[in-house]
């Protein structure tokens, strides 16, 4: 559950990453900065998307919380009959479970992942396809992330039409 953790963290994060409002000379033809993290971010199916994962990490994290909480229960009856059974049984038992712990925690961290991609597959689909009409039209010859850049004219930025058109073609993702 920590990589999930991490993982919702790391996605919030940067969809809540914001473009500075400086504007450093004049527009130069041909040139377009895109900040894809900021278009996700700013989209219906970003939001979606983010709204989603903190259901499905809450989810998850329940029903983990549940399965260990049992798991609890048997170590301590296999606690409470240690001078009952041999010592090598009873470690044996003890690892069972141990094992049975994390192997709940790698298949929930498996589903959380798997659902996570095939969200961003979806909006990374439709973003792509956005990005080409808005290049086409705004006749970009060079396309640069404009999140590594220091400063730009506001002109030359795309993220927003590339927004717009991704909120027309797609506002909800599935992660089923």
């Amino acid at each position: 559950m920590r990589l999930i953790g991490l993982a919702a963290a790391l996605l919030l994060a940067c969809a809540g990453t914001a473009a500075p409002a400086q504007t450093f000379g004049a527009p130069i033809p041909g040139v377009c900065l895109f900040s894809k993290t900021a278009a996700i971010g700013a989209s219906q199916a970003g939001q979606s998307l983010q709204a989603q994962i903190r259901q499905m990490q809450a989810s998850l994290s329940g029903d983990l919380a549940r399965q260990r909480a049992a798991l609890e229960q048997q170590r301590r009856q296999i606690e409470a009959r240690q001078n009952a059974i041999a010592p090598v049984e009873y470690q044996r038992q003890l690892a069972a479970l141990a094992q049975q712990a994390q192997a709940l925690e790698q298949q929930q961290n498996a589903r959380f992942i798997a659902a996570q991609q095939r969200g961003q597959q979806q909006i990374d689909r439709v973003l792509n396809e956005a990005l080409g009409r808005v290049v086409t039209r705004a006749a970009c010859s060079l396309v640069l992330e404009r999140d590594t850049a220091y400063g730009w004219n506001n002109e030359m930025d795309i993220t927003v039409a590339v927004t717009r058109e991704v909120d027309a073609a797609l506002q909800q993702v599935s992660l089923q």
